[in-house]
């Protein structure tokens, strides 16, 4: 029997937020009926409807909020709105969800937008959309099931979405938060981390992972290490657009040499130090210093983005800048035509790339983090780097080079058995059959 299943997310392209407009198309095409409901909708589907607030004004908050907050107007004591225009943050930890204790929303005029009353909620990225609060209020009115999905992880954290190594969403948040820098607003992430916490308790949120980085960060999680499973959906490829079938000709397509050897790399953004991209460029200055001249002719860097590193301009191979590709038929075109696929992301809750990138039968060379700790196997599909290991990876992308065209087709073809059976639609669908159908 079909489940009314309601998606929230702050947008529907891009990144995170294309991630939840899968999980809605997966689960339409389970047979269920599905809202997506986002702050700012940009892509014309019917079951994708944008939040229409009560009225032009500011939502007026519950009682509770509105009596904190005379208590601390009383007290000369800021409150959360005014909290989130001074906050002051370390910017690589996207310390972005500043106050879980503010309702954004109201949750009769959201019931209102969606048209049912949910029996799931599945929610992905919701930064300046809802909070844990507004959750809890939407399991209060609905007794919904409500998941949250780790496009990063932001959901067990005080407000980070990358925590550069700090264990706060291990034993709670404190007043010794990295990414805030003021010490007076320290304290932030404190109560942010304490009434999230509140709020999964109350309303037993769950968690599924997306990568196999977020698998064990939330099962280590002060919040959800409790969960008795933690289903990981290893980002979602629908292998009917990303997969290997035009490999033989995709070079072809783009006017590249059989004779070369194809390295891909790229971002939305290469200037994030999230991205590594400086670890790629030593790595490839290692292989400049190693190969013989006959072999370095062969290598040629493709390179998407939005911007390119001005660094690149030291690497001595053959470069050629591509445009971000938002086409999926294209995109999966030029991984066929890639070689390899070089992920160097050194705090990373994915990328997307990797999956696609091997679903289109192209082996990938990155650091182990994000869904290459459990999607990219050794000596299988691609290589492993230890983090910032930047000799590890010029090895690992010197081995895919030297293989041979046996060697390198075995090699193509675990690409995409990795995918088919652990990231795409098809295993995504089994997953939240599970969950869907469970009656407790």
């Amino acid at each position: 029997m079909g489940k009314k299943v309601l998606i929230l997310s702050t947008g529907d392209v891009n990144g995170a937020y294309e991630a939840m407009y899968k999980v809605a198309h997966i689960m339409k095409n389970m047979g269920h009926e599905v809202v997506m409901c986002v702050k700012h909708k940009t892509k014309n589907e019917e079951f994708i409807k944008a939040y229409n607030p009560p009225s032009s004004t500011a939502v007026k908050p519950g009682l509770l909020t509105s009596v904190i907050n005379k208590v601390k107007t009383r007290l000369n004591i800021a409150t959360p709105k005014e909290t989130k225009k001074t906050i002051s943050t370390d910017r690589k930890y996207s310390f972005f969800s500043k106050d879980e204790i503010t309702e954004n929303i109201n949750i009769d005029s959201l019931l209102k937008t969606t048209g049912f009353t949910p029996d799931f909620v599945f929610t992905g990225m919701t930064i300046d959309f809802l909070n844990s609060t507004d959750l809890l209020n939407l399991y209060n009115a609905t007794q919904a099931k409500i998941y949250n999905i780790t496009v990063d992880m932001n959901h067990f954290t005080g407000g980070c979405h990358f925590s550069w190594g700090c264990d706060g969403y291990v034993r709670g948040c404190d007043e010794n938060c990295p990414a805030i820098t003021k010490e007076d607003e320290k304290v932030i992430a404190k109560n942010n981390f304490e009434r999230k916490y509140e709020n999964a308790k109350k309303a037993n949120f769950k968690i599924i992972a997306g990568s196999g980085l977020t698998l064990i960060q939330a099962q280590n999680s002060k919040i959800y290490k409790d969960q008795k499973t933690i289903y990981n959906i290893n980002s979602l490829i629908d292998t009917t657009l990303l997969n290997d079938r035009n490999k033989p000709i995709a070079k072809q397509i783009f006017s590249l040499s059989d004779d070369c050897f194809y390295i891909l790399t790229g971002a939305q953004n290469m200037e994030d130090p999230r991205k590594g991209f400086a670890y790629l460029i030593e790595a490839l200055e290692l292989l400049d210093q190693e190969l013989p001249q006959e072999l370095k002719e062969k290598i040629v860097l493709l390179v998407v983005s939005n911007t390119v590193n001005e660094e690149f301009d030291k690497v001595t191979f053959k470069k050629q800048k591509i445009d971000y590709i938002k086409d999926y038929r294209l995109l999966s075109l030029l991984y066929q035509a890639a070689d390899i696929f070089i992920n160097s992301s050194i705090e990373d809750s994915g990328p997307m790339m990797v999956s696609e990138a091997l679903a289109c039968g192209t082996p990938v060379v990155g650091f182990d983090t994000g869904v290459v700790m459990n999607m990219v196997i050794n000596d299988y599909n691609g290589y492993k780097a230890p983090l910032k290991d930047s000799r590890k990876l010029a090895d690992g992308i010197k081995k895919i080079f030297e293989l041979d065209k046996d060697s390198y087709s075995v090699f193509s073809k675990n690409a995409v058995k990795q995918v088919e059976e652990f990231s795409s639609y098809e295993y995504a669908s089994a997953i939240f059959s599970k969950i869907l159908e469970q009656n407790d």
